[in-house]
């Protein structure tokens, strides 16, 4: 009874009740929740199949496109076992890495010819990534519309050219360089990808440098791995140098590029020691400063660096623009717009540094070589000599507003030509070029045309009455007195700054001791000989030897110093610095007697009474000038300072005119 109470009561069932079809369905909650699992887990899959995420992490693309369409099978935008990742929205699929890596595809021969090529000329691992950024990656081009401007991806097949960069139009039709009829092209919405590659994060997630294509600094760097210099080494223009002669077959593929000798901005492997010159594959530590972004791997710095070095040098006679230099820019890809964008400000830096776009250059108030943050700014220079007009001119295309007061009547300084001779130019100053490789100098005559004449490397010694010296007897005591430097070098290696003497001494000392214990005695031509090498090391230091450091007289030789042939203005440098001083502010006769650097802004005093004010004052005055406190500084100059300028010394030399004429016999 107990037990029946806890238990219903089955209802009868009727024999339609009974049929299969209306058997009452039963489960359990688990199997239930099994099936919800299941179905959720079908739609993924399905989802899956049809779309597939970069596997890179950080990587912004929701749904990858593959770029390169190489395979039959390509997944496109669909759905692919694995996509290959070299940017954020850009990405192939595994068909297509398959169709160029695996031996048994169509495309894997092309892949090995490429492969060939990149190992022969360049230094990084030639991988199937490197290939599709080489050689797949279609090209972006930006619109040459003042108003428009936008960036437009080419197909794959269109090989971006510098003319086509210089004129593309949105809707051109670049195989016959005709405009597309129809809408407007440029009003149509820029690919959201392009907003992305100014970003810091997209630069991050860059899998592979950009190397660039055909770039004119080729010629120069020859001796090179290209991708060490950013530069792709699949070009036929990257073709590196093999050999022990790299170095001279280097300078001779610049000489042929049509490049002054003159000019060799970037330093041959185990060079150093120029002036003016950088180092290709390196960055520089104000570089770094400037650029901390690529202290990691520096090739895109490199790149463009390199790049903007070339094309000064090969025209130097045009300002260099940020448009100029990206119509040169030829890399593939999304980074192309990053390479075009960071171009403007590696310019800038290198314009500041002097490197680039100095000397005699005219630039219009439209063309300014620096932004406009820098046109407010004023500047006064005190001296029109060359240091002078070089400084103003240079702050002037700069954009700065610039004034120039000379106390003379005249510009140059102690540059003074007389042309009184017909067709002659005699330099009352200086007209000599002491090295001429990457000399400022050098650039200016390029850029007006003026020739420099190479001085013989024979100097003739004249002695009183005419007579020449004979050329042995100078050898020789160029040998003695070359000998006594090392011996001066030797002995100041282990000689701290306490124990340091006079130069002079110095040499007189290791003189008499040689003299001793050689029993040599010189003629009289020879001593005067020897004197005279002395005298010119006099001169070269500026001072007399019996007030130079015998430790560190020649100190100047731990800095790059400007190598190459020694030259002659034949038409004067006065050629140079009118060049220099066109267009200009100059005040002429205006003395400066008093410099105030105490307040905000700088006051100059001239003689007259004259005051004049600017942001910053530059002296370019003589030396001389300033041992003589001519100029009042108030407050007066650190102590540090003037005794550097008490301690310099100019060398004094003397100049003979010797003139011929040719008599015509019937006068």
């Amino acid at each position: 009874m107990s037990g029946s109470k806890g238990r219903s009561k089955k209802k009868a069932s009727t024999p339609s009740d009974a049929s299969p079809d209306n058997l009452p369905l039963r489960s359990s909650g688990r199997q239930v929740r099994k099936k919800a699992s299941e179905a959720i887990e079908d739609e993924e899959d399905f989802l899956e199949k049809k779309y597939r995420k970069c596997e890179k992490a950080g990587c912004t693309a929701a749904c990858p496109v593959c770029f390169a369409s190489a395979a039959e099978r390509c997944a496109k935008n669909g759905y692919t076992s694995r996509w290959y990742h070299l940017s954020c929205g850009e990405h192939f699929c595994n068909e297509c890495f398959d169709h160029y890596y695996r031996s048994h595809k169509d495309g894997y021969e092309i892949y090995c010819s490429w492969k060939r090529i990149w190992t022969s000329n360049g230094k990084s691992e030639p991988s199937p990534k490197a290939y599709m950024a080489d050689q797949q990656l279609p090209y972006w081009v930006q619109c040459t519309k003042p108003e428009c401007g936008k960036w437009r991806q080419l197909t794959k097949e269109i090989q971006l050219t510098m003319q086509m960069a210089k004129t593309y139009r949105c809707g051109m039709k670049l195989n016959n360089a005709l405009k597309a009829e129809g809408s407007d092209h440029c009003s149509m919405p820029e690919d959201l990808r392009v907003l992305e590659v100014s970003t810091q994060p997209w630069y991050a997630m860059l899998i592979l440098p950009p190397l660039l294509k055909d770039s004119p600094a080729a010629p120069l760097l020859a001796a090179y791995y290209p991708d060490c210099v950013g530069m792709s080494p699949s070009c036929t223009n990257t073709n590196r140098l093999h050999g022990e002669n790299k170095q001279e077959q280097s300078r001779g593929a610049s000489s042929n590029s049509g490049i002054n000798p003159y000019f060799q901005p970037f330093y041959q492997p185990n060079e150093c020691g120029k002036a003016l010159c950088v180092r290709p594959d390196v960055m520089e530590l104000d570089e770094l400063y400037e650029f901390p972004e690529y202290s990691r791997d520096p090739t895109m710095y490199l790149g463009m660096r390199n790049l903007i070095l070339a094309l000064w040098h090969i025209n130097c006679k045009e300002v260099l623009t940020p448009q100029t230099c990206a119509h040169h820019i030829m890399v593939r890809g999304l980074v192309r717009i990053r390479c075009v964008q960071e171009v403007e400000r590696i310019l800038y830096f290198i314009t500041r540094k002097g490197l680039v776009n100095t000397g005699v250059l005219s630039v219009s108030p439209g063309q300014c070589l620096l932004p406009k943050e820098y046109h407010s700014k004023s500047v006064i220079v005190v001296g029109a000599g060359p240091a002078g007009l070089a400084a103003a001119r240079q702050l002037h295309n700069f954009g700065l507003q610039v004034m120039i007061l000379e106390a003379r009547d005249r510009i140059g300084g102690r540059v003074w030509d007389d042309k009184s001779f017909k067709g002659v130019t005699v330099g009352k100053g200086a007209q000599i070029v002491n090295g001429c490789i990457n000399n400022p100098i050098a650039i200016m005559c390029e850029q007006i045309d003026i020739k420099m004449r190479k001085l013989r490397e024979k100097c003739d010694l004249i002695q009183e009455g005419g007579r020449f010296t004979d050329p042995s007897i100078d050898k020789r005591m160029e040998f003695h007195f070359n000998a006594i430097l090392d011996v001066v070098a030797e002995w100041r290696k282990d000689k701290s700054q306490q124990q340091d003497v006079p130069l002079g001494d110095k040499i007189q000392e290791i003189y008499k001791t040689f003299i001793q214990e050689s029993g040599i005695q010189f003629t009289d031509v020879e001593e005067k000989v020897l004197q005279f090498h002395l005298s010119n090391l006099e001169f070269a230091c500026g001072s007399n030897l019996h007030n130079v450091s015998a430790r560190s007289w020649d100190h100047n030789e731990f800095f790059a110093q400007f190598a190459g042939d020694h030259t002659m203005l034949s038409a004067g440098y006065s050629a140079i610095t009118d060049k220099m001083a066109e267009g200009l502010d100059i005040r002429f006769k205006s003395p400066v007697n008093r410099i105030d650097y105490s307040g905000h802004d700088i006051s100059l005093t001239t003689s007259d009474g004259k005051l004049y004010r600017a942001q910053k004052v530059l002296v370019t005055v003589p030396l001389a000038l300033l041992q003589q406190n001519i100029i009042h500084f108030s407050p007066p100059l650190p102590e540090k300072k003037v005794k550097a300028i008490n301690s310099l010394g100019a060398g004094t030399i003397e100049k003979v005119g010797w003139m011929s004429f040719k008599v015509n016999a019937l006068t």
